[in-house]
């Protein structure tokens, strides 16, 4: 039976397709004329014919998603004009090459287009109306054209693209277009929305799920006068004049010789003022010559008689105008061998324009959409508008009003968008019922969005995929659909000190869990979980959406069958981590039994505490082990019994890890000695430091010759010392270990292959374990920007430079740390002539090929030099002191800032020393101004300053310790027992393990090389 169905429901189609009279003109593009390679995306051509004998032929380029076609969405794009060719998106907006801009005559190159929505969605370039770019009729009268017309065909054409590839019957479809796209294109999504809801012919179900409009022209009234008040708004015209306007013209420019004289004389004067402003991009240059009007000029001649040498010469213009980018279209479209590369019918096509304006037959019949737009509310579509707030053809300012006329509810007030933590412009969300639209402006850019801004446009096009999950586009994400991968992501981790996913989870399907939930599909699948204990399970696991009335996803059912899975994947890293499993079990039996009052005794005694009624498992597994280990001193001396529940070893070992982390835990846990002192004394150790003192130890061994201004960083128990500015500055590139826990501890000098150049004022950092980071520095050539890494543990060990992309600009006396053992993290520092930055960059040395990306924010501190970085809280970073740049001069700081880079948008934070907004100054003694000096990193995120260039002191030798965590953060004067080092510049700390102790710090010289 179900075989039969499916035959019946081949050969409907198969009739559908013969009676419509579709034809199937398309032809796969491997290949492009000025690409240097075969495609590395699906390009398809072809043409449809619409109208009553398909005399009309609309001329697409269909490009499939990158990312997953079958599940992306699909969109028609409209070019404006009206006549403008589909090339201009293709090429210059967001198709997926653009042109190379170096032209230097011939045929011009293509280029991949790093923001092309193509990566993302599948699109559709048309063509329309007939007579646009290779679109043509085999009837002259088919060429006499107007919006009712134009809008008619492009529907057909929509619906026969699809009965061609009834693959993508199945796929979310938008609709969209830019400029004067704005007339056809809400007429095209009634004409589909109709005939989704049966009407039509051939009726197909469509599964139109919204629009999208660029800077649309809308209503040609509210368009136009709202370029008055838009150019007020710019200073383009005087307040004088504009009030004067405002109030002889009743705020109607448009008709200004219906509101009498003086209205006139006004608008007359504003025109004047505007004749000579780029309407396209207010801050743009005005054009020499505008070459989609027509204009007859000697160097539209020149253009049209040798194009290749006009464009050759605009290298020699002052300014850069963007319709002469364009051109670039002409002579690529015009050349013969692209023609044949597009399986362009030949014959059918004389001279190809960009925007075809002379021999176009159309007519403007429809000076207004607002009534489509406002019938589309009364529908569950979803809608985006987005305009660029410097264009003046089609302003937000008229786009505002004519949203504001459909009497929508504002569902989310203006507010800014971000890319990459700057505002890329500001959006406002409405709904009506089940409808919803959002308008996005698109900072900087001019009337053709994404050929100004780019990056910005394809974030934005990024968000439109939340279309597909019915959220606002620009709001919060639809946290449903991501539950159960969130729930199940934890199972792919094995052992509960596993910082990612195990190696043998396949990533593959864990990426088609996340966009199947994001997609609202149905998911089904293995996938490798893990027990608590490590022992390996294969899930099953099915995911289902459940659709509303509406076909809004209203919840998403997922199963999971575990069995066994058959893989010997050895024990688990470390046997601590085994014991720590059952860390719950022994807390329950360590404890003394208090009793506990039956939970069906509702009426306690009023002189009873609530809290101690509770069980003390309960007590400690879910009250005090949330606690920071300071409360939990001062809780065990409330009672006996909170004393004798304090007093468990497996309770302090719970608060430790949540104060200061798994990592940390785990490698206190590996030092011999945290167990003879036990979870209690060592979180009190750690918290007061009251074991900390100054202990000079007898070293063996020598670094030779002598130096200073090296770098040197803890590896486990092993101090590791690099490079250096020896005798007459000269820049050292040797390695040397000290083994602090060994017997007889002595400096070695380590033999590595393929050092680094020789450097000084450079940064050493460990990442990973045993692995070694070297960043920057001054060498012979002068500064440097290069990363080196070792692994110390190799046999033999050897330094491998690291080939980041987009390095920072080469530096010395910068500061640099680690975060998650992985990424290096480097900022401000002295570049060439002495010119200080303030700049903050990260790199993943965990990617095969690492990429240096720049953190964006809108504040920096001052530039600077000698300061220190010391990550706290896990993604936190603190900056501390440092030679600061103040206006012309350069002085000593004391000034403490904070970044978090956990947070989306990541940003600076004045903690002390700045009147910024949100700074506060800590309580107590703050460390007199420095450089040079150095930041320990203590469990909890408290940061040690010790030492360095300190005004008017031969030798900074105070230790202060400040908590960035707390509320009101304050200094605090670590007064340590023992002789303080005699120098305290020019050295270098580091905090290291050993056995007898949790943790310790090292010294290391200064200069005299001590």
């Amino acid at each position: 039976m179900e075989e039969a169905a499916r035959f019946l429901l081949l050969l409907l189609l198969l009739l559908l397709i013969s009676s419509s009279g579709v034809s199937t003109a398309s032809s796969v593009i491997r290949t492009l004329p000025g690409f240097p390679r075969d495609l590395p995306f699906y390009l398809e051509t072809g043409y449809v014919g619409v109208g009553e004998n398909e005399e009309v032929q609309l001329f697409y380029y269909f490009v499939k998603s990158q990312r997953n076609p079958a599940l992306d969405p699909l969109l028609l794009w409209l070019s404006g004009g009206p006549g403008c060719s589909s090339l201009t998106a293709f090429f210059y907006e967001d198709g997926p090459v653009s042109f190379n801009l170096n032209y230097s005559g011939g045929l011009p190159t293509l280029e991949l287009n790093e923001y092309a929505w193509t990566k993302t969605i599948n699109m559709i370039f048309i063509d329309a109306p007939v007579g646009a770019g290779f679109s043509y009729s085999t009837t002259q009268e088919s060429y006499f054209m107007d919006d009712y017309k134009s809008a008619t065909q492009t529907s057909e054409f929509m619906k026969k693209w699809l009965i061609q590839h009834p693959e993508f019957l199945e796929n979310n479809l938008y609709i969209g277009g830019q400029s004067y796209s704005g007339i056809p294109v809400p007429m095209v999504v009634q004409h589909l929305y109709d005939n989704r809801e049966g009407g039509g012919s051939p009726p197909l179900n469509l599964k139109l799920r919204g629009y999208v409009l660029g800077n649309p022209i809308t209503d040609i009234h509210i368009d136009r006068n709202a370029r008055i008040p838009f150019a007020h708004g710019f200073a383009l015209i005087s307040n004088r004049l504009y009030q004067s306007a405002k109030a002889n013209c009743n705020g109607d420019y448009v008709n200004a010789n219906a509101s009498g004289q003086q209205c006139e004389l006004n608008v007359i004067k504003m025109e004047e003022l505007l004749r000579h402003i780029n309407s396209e991009h207010i801050l743009e240059p005005s054009c020499r010559v505008n070459l989609t009007r027509g204009e007859n000029s000697t160097l539209q001649r020149s253009l049209m008689e040798n194009p290749t040498e006009f464009l050759s010469r605009l290298g020699e213009t002052p300014y850069y105008c963007l319709n002469e980018m364009f051109l670039l279209s002409e002579i690529w479209a015009n050349d013969r061998d692209v023609r044949e590369a597009l399986h362009v019918r030949e014959g059918t096509k004389g001279q190809w324009k960009r925007c075809n304006r002379t021999t176009l037959a159309f007519t403007k019949v429809v000076n207004s959409t607002v009534a489509y737009h406002r019938n589309l509310s009364m529908t569950g579509l979803r809608a985006l508008i987005f305009s660029g707030d410097h264009d003046m053809i089609a302003s937000y300012v008229g786009t505002q009003q004519w949203i504001n006329s459909l009497n929508l509810t504002l569902d989310d007030d203006w507010r800014a968008w971000y890319t990459d933590g700057q505002v890329s412009g500001y959006t406002e969300s409405y709904i009506n019922g089940d409808f919803a639209l959002t308008h996005a402006t698109v900072k900087g850019a001019g009337h053709v969005t994404a050929a100004y801004k780019p990056k910005q446009c394809y974030a934005m096009a990024k968000r439109c995929d939340s279309l597909l999950l019915h959220a606002p586009i620009f709001g919060k994400s639809a946290e449903m659909t991501l539950l159960f991968y969130l729930t199940c992501r934890f199972l792919q981790y094995r052992g509960p000190f596993a910082k990612r996913r195990h190696p043998l989870v396949d990533s593959t399907v864990v990426s088609d869990i996340r966009r199947c939930l994001e997609d609202g599909v149905e998911f089904q699948g293995d996938l490798l979980n893990f027990r608590k204990d490590g022992s390996p399970l294969m899930n099953r696991l099915r995911l289902t959406p459940i659709y509303g009335d509406d076909e809004t996803i209203t919840h998403v059912i997922g199963i999971q069958f575990f069995t066994e899975a058959n893989l010997d994947l050895g024990p688990l890293p470390g046997s601590v981590a085994k014991e720590s499993t059952r860390s719950s079990d022994r807390l329950r039996s360590g404890f003394p039994s208090y009793p506990s009052v039956p939970s069906g005794n509702r009426n306690v005694c009023r002189g009873v505490c609530g809290l101690l009624q509770l069980s003390d498992e309960v007590l400690s597994l879910k009250i005090l082990s949330l606690l920071a280990p300071r409360e939990i001193a001062s809780i065990g001396s409330v009672c006996r019994r909170f004393y004798e529940i304090t007093k468990n070893e497996d309770l302090w070992r719970m608060v430790c890890q949540n104060a200061w982390g798994s990592e940390t835990t785990r490698v206190l846990e590996a030092v011999p000695g945290a167990k003879r002192l036990g979870w209690g004394r060592l979180a009190r150790e750690l918290t007061t430091l009251e074991a900390s003192a100054w202990r000079k130890v007898t070293i063996g061994g020598a670094v030779e010759p002598s130096r200073c201004n090296f770098s040197a960083c803890a590896v486990g128990s092993r101090v590791v010392l690099f490079g250096g500015e020896g005798v007459n500055m000269q820049p050292m590139n040797d390695t040397f270990v000290l083994d602090l826990n060994a017997s007889n501890p002595e400096w070695q000098h380590v033999q590595v292959s393929s050092p680094p150049p020789g450097r000084w004022g450079h940064t050493l950092s460990c990442v990973n374990g045993s692995n070694l980071v070297v960043f920057g520095g001054c060498g012979r050539q002068g500064l440097l920007n290069d990363v080196f890494v070792l692994d110390l543990d190799a046999k033999p060990p050897a330094w491998r430079e690291i080939s980041g992309l987009a390095p920072p600009l080469p530096r010395s006396w910068h500061s640099s740390c680690t975060l998650d053992g992985t990424k290096l993290i480097v900022s401000g520092g002295c570049a060439d002539s002495g010119v200080l930055l303030s700049d903050t960059f990260l790199l993943d040395l965990s990617m095969e090929k690492p990429i240096w990306r720049e953190i964006p924010v809108a504040w920096s501190p001052p530039s600077r030099l000698g300061h220190t970085l010391s990550v706290y809280g896990g993604r936190k970073i603190l900056m501390f002191g440092g030679l600061a740049k103040s206006g012309p001069l350069r002085f000593r700081s004391s000034d403490v800032y904070t970044m978090d880079l956990s947070e989306d948008s990541p940003c600076w934070r004045c903690v002390t020393g700045s009147g910024m907004p949100g700074a506060g100054n800590p309580a107590g003694i703050a460390p007199p101004p420095r450089l040079d000096h150095v930041a320990v990193s203590l469990p909890g995120g408290r940061i040690l300053i010790f030492g360095g260039s300190v005004a008017g002191l031969h030798s900074a030798s105070q230790l202060y310790l400040l908590d960035p965590t707390d509320e009101k953060p304050a200094w605090r004067i670590l007064n340590v027992p023992g002789r303080p080092p005699r120098f305290a510049w020019g050295h270098s700390t580091c905090r290291w393990r050993d056995e007898g102790d949790s943790s310790r710090w090292s010294n290391r010289g200064g200069m005299d090389a001590q």
